[in-house]
Parts: C-alpha cells; sequence; structure tokens
C-alpha cells in the first residue's frame, strides 16, 4: 500500500520574514557570538605571537567570503534572491576595485599591525601561526553548507554569516584600537577601512538582503526547518573556531 504523504504546511512571504528575522536576531545569544574569546580580546592587549594566531586565522576564513558568497548564488533558485546575492558579491570585491576588495583590506591592516608589533615587514601568507583544525574545518564544511543542494539550507548559511557578522566585527574592531599606539591617530583610522566599511553600512544592508532572500525560499514550515539547519550548522562552525582560539590564546 502506498503511504499518502502530508500535504507542506504553506506560509506567506510575511509569515516567513517574521520567523526568520527571530531566527536571525537570536544568533546574538549563540555561542559563535557570546563566548570568551571576545571578553579576552576586547579586554586586553595580546602579545605579537597571540595577535599574530588571531589575525592567520580570522584571515583564512574571511578571504573565502566571496567563494561562499558564489557557491550560494549558484545553489539558489529564486532570481531575485539571486539578484540580492550578487550585489553582496559585488560588495565583497570591492564594486570590481582589486585594491577595495574586502580580504584585500583587511590583510593590508592586519600585516602593518602585525610588522609595527615586530618591528619588521610581515607577509600574512608565510607566518609561523598555525591554520587551527577548527578554521580548515569552518571553512570545509561552511562551503559545504553553502553548496547544499537544498537551496533554503544555503539560505540558512547565508542568514548566518550575515547576521553575526556585524556584532562579530565591532567586537574584534574594539579590540584593534587596544593597538592603536602602533600607528599615528589618522593613520589607524584610515587603516580600519575594513571595520568601518561593514560597521558603517555594508553589513547592514547585507543583513536585509540576507533575510529577504532567505524568506523569498520559503514556501512553507518544511522549508524553514532546513533553513535553520543551515543557519544553526553554520553558527556552530563559527563558534568552535572561536572557541579553540581562545583555548590556544589561554590554555585551562
Amino acid at each position: 500500500m502506498t503511504a499518502v504523504l502530508e500535504p507542506a504546511t504553506k506560509l506567506s512571504y510575511d509569515d516567513a520574514h517574521g520567523r526568520l528575522l527571530a531566527l536571525a536576531r537570536g544568533s546574538a545569544e549563540h555561542p559563535a557570538l557570546k563566548n570568551p574569546f571576545y571578553q579576552l580580546w576586547m579586554a586586553e592587549q595580546l602579545s605579537a605571537d597571540e595577535v599574530e594566531l588571531v589575525a592567520r586565522n580570522f584571515y583564512e576564513r574571511v578571504r573565502r567570503t566571496p567563494i561562499r558568497i558564489a557557491l550560494a548564488f549558484l545553489n539558489m533558485t529564486d532570481v531575485r534572491a539571486r539578484a540580492e546575492t550578487v550585489e553582496n558579491l559585488y560588495d565583497e570585491m570591492g564594486n570590481g576595485n582589486s585594491s577595495k576588495v574586502h580580504s584585500v583590506l583587511l590583510r593590508d591592516f592586519l600585516q602593518k599591525l602585525l610588522g609595527r608589533m615586530r618591528g619588521q615587514e610581515v607577509d600574512l601568507h608565510n607566518v609561523d601561526a598555525p591554520l587551527l583544525p577548527s578554521t580548515a574545518r569552518l571553512i570545509s564544511e561552511g562551503e559545504k553548507l553553502f553548496a547544499s543542494p537544498y537551496p533554503q539550507e544555503v539560505c540558512g548559511a547565508l542568514l548566518a554569516q550575515e547576521w553575526h557578522a556585524y556584532p562579530q566585527l565591532v567586537y574584534l574592531y574594539e579590540g584593534f584600537r587596544n593597538y592603536r599606539q602602533h600607528f599615528e591617530l589618522e593613520e589607524f583610522h584610515e587603516d580600519c577601512e575594513f571595520f568601518y566599511l561593514h560597521i558603517g553600512a555594508t553589513e547592514k544592508e547585507h543583513k536585509i538582503h540576507s533575510l529577504s532572500t532567505a524568506a523569498k525560499a520559503c514556501a512553507s514550515v518544511e522549508d524553514i526547518e532546513h533553513i535553520e539547519r543551515g543557519f544553526t550548522s553554520y553558527l556552530d562552525l563559527l563558534a568552535e573556531n572561536w572557541t579553540e582560539i581562545h583555548s590556544k590564546l589561554r590554555p585551562s
């Protein structure tokens, strides 16, 4: 006897948007954002070796951001969602200016800071700090989420990336202010362009787009469940990464 499948519970765009907004706001309480690393980072100056560890591992995942967004674009089906995602990717790639690619701005800042702390030029691609296992896992497993055969899971991962990013960058910037003495005052603010771009406007727009994109992918409660899976899975990878970084800085 053939089983009869229950029809999916339908959702309107407004219903989906409301449920996903609540989900996105919940990221503020997740260990990806509430963790001891941020407390340490904002509270005190670290040694050059410790800053190098943070810089190496943070940069390695940031520079893969355009790859994740491109994978999301490829694995979405809604044309409106794809259009919003392309705009996100264009921002990340410096609006076509290679010197303004976000990962390039971050790399330049980190190399200058580390160079000042060490008293010599630093190439972030050739530092001694290791790439931690949780960073490698975040990159590889994160890209699998963004390449999921379920478009809703892709949208959930993108939602997590964009909604955790704004507070994350605020916390990181506040920590970097502990190292202002290595720069002239105006120079420090000029070199923090990566952070100001995101804190000022870009990340706010990406949050709005990612929420709209996810809501467009939802036609049923089952779709919401796929989004929640992608969302939580990506936040869990981020939390694991910051936990490992903290454990390397302050072994128990």
